[in-house]
C-alpha cells in the first residue's frame, strides 16, 4: 500500500509540473483545470491512505472547496505585496518609508489570515476526522507541498542558469 501511495504522489507530482512551468499566478483555464486534477487525485489518494468512508471523503472535498480558493488568493495577494516591497527596495532608490511600513503590515495581517485558514480547516476536519486521519492528512499535504516546492526552486534555478524550463 505504501508503494501505491508514493505511485500516486508522484503522480501528483508529475501532474504538477504543468502548472509549475508556467507564472504562480496563472489563473488560465488550463492552469485551474491541472489544479483540479491534482486535487482530485490527491483527494483520491487521501481517501485510499486514509481509510476514508465516503461520506467523509465528500465532507473532506467540500472542505478543501471552500478553504482553497480563498487561500489561493491570499497567496497572490502575498506575492503582490512581495512585489511591491521590492519595488520599494531596490538598490541605489530611496524606499517610502510609509508605503514600506503599510505594506510590510499588510504582509504580516496576510500571513496570521492564512495560517488562520489552516487552524479553521482542521478545525471543521475535526468534526469528520479522527485525530490519526487529521494528522495523516496533515503529513501528506506537508509533502506533497514540499515536492512542489522543490520542484518550484528546481525550475528557478534553471530559468537563473538560462535553461529552459520542462
Amino acid at each position: 500500500m505504501r508503494t501505491l501511495g508514493w505511485l500516486i504522489m508522484a503522480a501528483l507530482v508529475v501532474a504538477a509540473r504543468p502548472v509549475l512551468a508556467q507564472d504562480d499566478a496563472d489563473d488560465s483555464p488550463q492552469a485551474t483545470q491541472m489544479r483540479q486534477q491534482i486535487e482530485t487525485r490527491f483527494g483520491q489518494q487521501i481517501q485510499a491512505t486514509m481509510g476514508l468512508t465516503d461520506e467523509q471523503a465528500v465532507k473532506l472535498r467540500a472542505t478543501f472547496n471552500k478553504y482553497g480558493p480563498p487561500r489561493r488568493a491570499l497567496e497572490g495577494e502575498e506575492r503582490a505585496i512581495k512585489r511591491a516591497l521590492q519595488g520599494q527596495l531596490r538598490p541605489g532608490i530611496a524606499a517610502n518609508s510609509d508605503s514600506v511600513a503599510r505594506l510590510v503590515d499588510h504582509l504580516l495581517a496576510n500571513k496570521v489570515t492564512y495560517a488562520q485558514s489552516f487552524v479553521d480547516e482542521d478545525r471543521e476536519m475535526a468534526k469528520f476526522l479522527t485525530p490519526v486521519q487529521r494528522a495523516q492528512f496533515q503529513v501528506m499535504r506537508e509533502r506533497l507541498m514540499a515536492r512542489i516546492e522543490e520542484i518550484r526552486q528546481q525550475r528557478q534555478q534553471r530559468l537563473q542558469a538560462g535553461q529552459p524550463g520542462r
